[in-house]
């Protein structure tokens, strides 16, 4: 009985985490992925410095002993932040550092696979390009999912963009919680808004940014006040 009285114990707060990861990631309007580079925790944190509540960590060229570390100390970053940090790809790398979920994209692992490996706290996102990979990751049950690239970027070398229509039915159509990625940046933000995208992945606009806080500041400025002018597209997921 004891056993059985810990283990739906575990299992209600573990539900409780999940409710509270989701809640926070529908309130969160901007989402930095990572980039390899040398001053990564330095970029890293002056943008939580900036506000930034999300970010994924993406690498998909170093080693896994340094990926490993790199991780770690994100993760202490995120957590000192209060901010939520997501791994690219690897749910055995999310698992290794208690990371907040994984970011998967249209050839990683299924998403029940994912759920089972992490449990219900982890977040689970999903890279779409168009409607029928975005309604197959809801059906599948991701947490929220990305929507691009929405133009062309050196991070996804050879695809071609998605454009703003996708964006335009993303705002139309989807469930959860959604974030338009792809070349997306100062100059091009307020065009990504004005199609739908009031949740925004950025890339090269805080890593390469010469002032990462100043540059997550602005992000969040222009989106905050998009949400303000244009609050019923946020009623099912803010």
């Amino acid at each position: 009985m004891r056993y059985r009285v810990y283990t739906l114990e575990s299992n209600l707060l573990a539900n409780f985490t999940a409710q509270e990861r989701v809640q926070r990631l529908a309130n969160i309007s901007l989402y930095l992925v990572t980039s390899p580079t040398e001053e990564l925790l330095t970029i890293v944190e002056a943008a939580l410095k900036g506000g930034l509540k999300l970010v994924q960590y993406r690498d998909k060229q170093t080693d896994d002993y340094l990926r490993l570390q790199n991780a770690q100390q994100l993760c202490q970053l995120c957590r000192r932040y209060n901010a939520l940090l997501l791994i690219n790809d690897r749910v055995d790398l999310a698992l290794a550092v208690d990371a907040d979920g994984v970011h998967l994209g249209q050839t990683d692992l299924p998403i029940q696979v994912a759920r089972e490996l992490l449990g219900p706290e982890g977040i689970i996102g999903r890279s779409t390009t168009n409607p029928a990979e975005m309604q197959r990751a809801i059906a599948e049950g991701a947490d929220y999912i990305g929507v691009g690239p929405v133009y062309e970027t050196p991070t996804k070398v050879g695809k071609a963009a998605a454009g703003l229509d996708y964006v335009r039915y993303a705002a139309a159509h989807s469930s959860v919680p959604w974030f338009a990625i792809g070349g997306i940046d100062l100059d091009n933000l307020t065009a990504v808004m004005a199609a739908g995208g009031q949740r925004v992945a950025v890339v090269r606009g805080i890593m390469q940014a010469s002032q990462p806080t100043a540059a997550t500041q602005g992000f969040l400025a222009e989106l905050a006040i998009a949400r303000d002018i244009n609050p019923a597209n946020y009623p099912a997921n803010y």
